[in-house]
């Protein structure tokens, strides 16, 4: 299992080489991120944008390790960018100088042919040292999903769970988070937890451990779930934090970073590629993070096409 971003970093290594596509490349924080990742995974890069701009950005030998697409300006680099996606030319898509809205709305449109009939999501990993064995945990929905419903919270968990099998986390447990852990006919959140707590145990979904509700505490800290009596496998040991909206899921995953100096990574799986949608405030080690966390999405998928 890998349970930390060094050893993420060392596995990506290891995998066969990706190949990167930058939507118009143009800050020095992406620019680093890529030539960190050529230092220290095996991945090529595509990236489509402003030639001079990214000349300028590179010496001779990084150059000699990527495709450059000269485009004019934003809008032709993206259009650029979803027809090599499309036609397969490369195996991960990445945001640069491009804004996530812009970008997305070209990812989700039919005729991109990026969609393979999933429900596109983001995954936050992130690492959290307070638990027994230092694994990762994880936290969906905070990029995608504005309102998700019921069929939507199945489609959240299943394509999480696919990023914990591809972190060898086999059984992940997933914790859907709420304000209370009971369950109250006034609060929809706590009902959409009873209902995915039954389908797990059904079989309607697979390769986890489904439970819920839980509030955060409940979730991640076997004291508190201990005070409060609760006895479930998934609580205080949440491997997957599923929120209930996009607010709570991303208001969550960046406090671990500006309130508790978390290193963080993501990416949004569920489509024909991984893509990764750094902020263009992120540094250039957490660009670095998402890419080699994409790299292992995309390794992932190339040996499990028929993941369900």
């Amino acid at each position: 299992m890998i349970r930390d971003f060094q050893h993420l970093l060392t596995y990506a290594k290891k995998v066969k080489p990706r190949r990167v596509l930058v939507i118009h490349p143009s800050n020095e924080e992406t620019f680093g991120a890529i030539r960190s990742a050529l230092e220290e995974l095996c991945v090529r890069f595509v990236l489509v944008g402003d030639e001079k701009t990214m000349r300028a950005a590179f010496t001779n030998e990084q150059l000699g390790r990527m495709e450059l697409v000269p485009c004019p300006n934003v809008q032709s680099s993206l259009s650029t960018s979803i027809k090599l996606v499309r036609e397969g030319a490369v195996d991960i898509l990445m945001k640069g100088g491009v804004d996530t809205s812009t970008m997305m709305k070209a990812v989700l449109k039919e005729e991109s042919g990026l969609r393979v009939g999933r429900l596109l999501t983001d995954i936050f990993v992130l690492e959290f040292s307070h638990n027994d064995d230092h694994r990762f945990v994880m936290i969906t929905d905070g990029g995608m999903t504005l309102a998700p419903d019921l069929p939507n919270k199945v489609e959240l968990i299943r394509n999480a769970v696919e990023v914990a099998h591809a972190l060898g986390n086999r059984k992940p447990k997933v914790a859907v988070l709420s304000a209370t852990e009971f369950v109250l006919p006034n609060l929809p959140s706590t009902l959409d937890a009873a209902a995915l707590s039954k389908m797990n145990e059904r079989g309607q979904i697979k390769g986890c451990i489904v439970d819920g509700p839980f509030a955060l505490d409940n979730a991640i800290s076997p004291e508190a779930a201990a005070e409060k009596g609760i006895k479930s496998p998934v609580a205080g040991n949440a491997d997957i934090l599923l929120a209930a909206n996009i607010e709570s899921a991303n208001s969550l995953a960046k406090s671990t970073t500006y309130f508790a100096n978390l290193p963080l990574a993501h990416v949004i799986v569920g489509g024909k590629v991984p893509v990764l949608i750094p902020s263009r405030a992120d540094k250039k080690d957490a660009k670095l993070l998402s890419i080699a966390l994409g790299v292992i999405m995309s390794d992932w998928a190339a040996r499990n096409p028929s993941f369900a």
